[in-house]
């Protein structure tokens, strides 16, 4: 029995060490020759682990998903009406007027209530208007040889019947020989008057509302009579014996004219505030043998007598 016994121990430490020389991990690897599984394959082809080939999926019941309830805080809302917004358009901003101002010299003539004494001179009246100088020598100016060669100065009144234009005129040698329309080429004043200036205020030629008067004082030593003549407009030129002139030749180089011109003959009624294209020149001629005119000066710089927008203004002022 013993020996039964030991056959059977024997026989099973046999089979023990057969057993234990094949399991794994009990051989020696080659170092060279052993590699380390890829986990990615050997997960592939482990097929204890692979998914059956066809999985058809649970049906997961939806349910509309439940949205926390979030109270909003109650708030009284009051309405009211609103009133109807109005929107002012505003109105297409007109540009500013710009009033037109001839750019020679703006004149004033005061309203004279007493109609002035045709004396020759503006002495009664001149402190109840305003006087001006003729500082421009406008033609002829080499030809001028100081103040007392051609000096000028004048003043303007008016009234509802007559425009009144007083001159003193500087000149140490008065010559005048002429008559009608050939007065300029001696010594004489010339008043321009535009009677439309608004009208046709960048109007640079003359038309039938452009007057252009010469007066002259005459010449006494030779019996020439004072005279006033028309040249524009020139279809109605002419001598004007409806302006009421008389004339001073004072000792020493001085003459003055004074005049009252009548509106009617300019077609003008007289308004306050009423605005006249405007100028005053006297002509000067000291040569006795050949008549020409020399030099004129004015109270418009740049004077051009057929170029209405070269003349200055006059205002008329109650």
């Amino acid at each position: 029995m013993k020996h039964y016994t030991k056959i059977i121990v024997v026989f099973l430490l046999i089979a023990f060490v057969v057993a234990s020389c094949n399991l794994p991990g009990t051989t020696t690897a080659d170092p060279v020759t052993q590699q380390t599984p890829n986990a990615t394959l050997t997960a592939l082809f482990d097929t204890s682990k692979n998914i059956p080939a066809t999985i058809t999926p649970p049906v997961i019941e939806t349910a509309a998903p439940v949205l926390p309830t979030v109270e909003l805080p109650t708030a009284m809302v009051v309405l009211t009406a609103t009133p109807t917004a109005t929107i002012a358009v505003p109105a297409t901003e007109q540009p500013t007027a710009v009033p037109m101002v001839r750019s020679n010299a703006q004149m004033v003539a005061k309203f004279l209530a007493t109609p002035p004494i045709q004396d020759g001179t503006y002495a009664e009246w001149v402190e109840k208007t305003t006087k001006y100088t003729l500082p421009y020598r406008v033609w002829g100016a080499s030809n001028w040889t100081g103040q007392k060669d051609l000096e000028g100065a004048f003043a303007a009144g008016w009234d509802s019947t007559y425009l009144y234009i007083g001159v003193k005129v500087t000149d140490e040698l008065y010559t005048q020989k002429k008559t009608g329309d050939q007065i300029y080429m001696g010594d004489d004043v010339e008043i321009l008057i535009d009677t439309n200036l608004l009208g046709d205020f960048y109007n640079t030629s003359l038309d039938k509302d452009d007057y252009q008067l010469g007066l002259s004082a005459g010449n006494p030593s030779m019996e020439l009579a004072k005279e006033a003549y028309l040249w524009y407009p020139s279809n109605v030129k002419g001598p004007r014996p409806q302006v009421i002139m008389s004339t001073v030749f004072e000792t020493g180089p001085i003459y003055r004219i004074e005049a009252a011109i009548p509106w009617s003959m300019l077609g003008v009624t007289p308004t306050n505030g009423m605005r006249l294209g405007f100028a005053v020149s006297v002509n000067d001629n000291d040569n006795v043998t050949t008549y020409k005119e020399q030099t004129m000066i004015s109270t418009a710089a740049g004077l051009s007598v057929f170029n209405p927008t070269t003349w200055g203004e006059l205002v008329l002022v109650k």
